[in-house]
């Protein structure tokens, strides 16, 4: 490991550390923190886009710039497409032009993490959205599955939430479809995806959970409940049905989704034909 030289006046220096193969460089990526990624793409042992992708399987936010030889056009072109933020060819490279190339791989890198950010975010509550809850919940599918893992699937449903508009206003429909972000919030772990998949609905995928943490999640949920119903009087009370679903390796994480989903719907129909639980069923 060195240190790259100011390239031209103003220019921020750069710690290098440099690998001879892929193997190596992905050990180091897992070990530690890297502002940007040169990449040269003729590898002996991953030619073309190949050490590419595997590096973006792995480590899809670090800034990558590809390094191409010259007449190597089309290559770059296919390195943009496969999540390079830009490329330099070999032979040609200055200092002025690197550190230019780097900052813009930078700044692009952040600009495409901010956009990924928001179209995985519900913009009322601040959840993921059913985007972001199938994209970041896959991991889970896939760990569960190669080491025989468990998780709890929990859907949410807001009872009432076309009456609360028509009572009150929309506004205060989203505020109380923001309080149950809240209350989702306080009842789940940290570690725990959390989700408003549309309209009143909610989701949440419990790590390393089981059906048998179904009756403590649904008391912890009726608690915060029933501590939003008595804080102030409203013209209305907010209930949330409760759907559990566990980790099923043979199904699809929308089916599984849409099972807990079909769980808490069902609660609302327990509750019309009359078994009722003060805030949560």
């Amino acid at each position: 490991m060195g240190d790259v030289g100011v390239a031209y006046s103003g220019a921020q220096p750069y710690s290098l550390t440099h690998v001879t193969g892929l193997a190596e460089g992905l050990e180091q990526l897992s070990r530690k923190d890297f502002d940007v990624l040169l990449l040269d793409l003729s590898l002996p042992e991953a030619p073309g886009l190949d050490a590419l992708m595997h590096i973006r399987e792995r480590f899809e936010s670090v800034p990558l710039i590809a390094l191409t030889a010259r007449g190597e056009d089309e290559l770059a072109g296919q390195a943009l497409q496969a999540g390079a933020q830009d490329f330099l060819q070999k032979g040609q490279i200055t200092g002025e032009l690197l550190a230019r190339t780097v900052r813009s791989a930078v700044h692009i890198s952040s600009l495409q993490a901010a956009l990924r950010s928001l179209s995985f975010i519900d913009g009322l509550t601040g959840l993921y959205n059913r985007r972001g809850f199938l994209t970041l919940a896959e991991p889970h599918i896939k760990r569960a599955q190669r080491l025989k893992g468990q998780f709890l699937l929990c859907s949410a449903d807001v009872g009432g939430l076309k009456q609360i508009n028509t009572v009150g206003s929309y506004d205060e429909g989203d505020a109380v479809l923001r309080a149950v972000a809240d209350i989702m919030k306080r009842s789940f772990r940290d570690s725990d995806l959390l989700a408003r998949l549309e309209a009143g609905t909610f989701a949440a995928l419990a790590v390393d959970a089981t059906t048998d943490k179904a009756p403590i999640i649904a008391t912890r949920v009726q608690y915060n409940v029933a501590d939003f119903n008595n804080r102030t009087i409203r013209n209305y009370e907010l209930k949330l049905t409760l759907g559990f679903v566990e980790f099923d390796p043979s199904g699809a994480i929308e089916d599984l989704l849409q099972k807990a989903v079909l769980e808490s719907h069902g609660g609302k129909r327990r509750r019309s034909s009359g078994k009722r639980t003060r805030g949560v069923e």
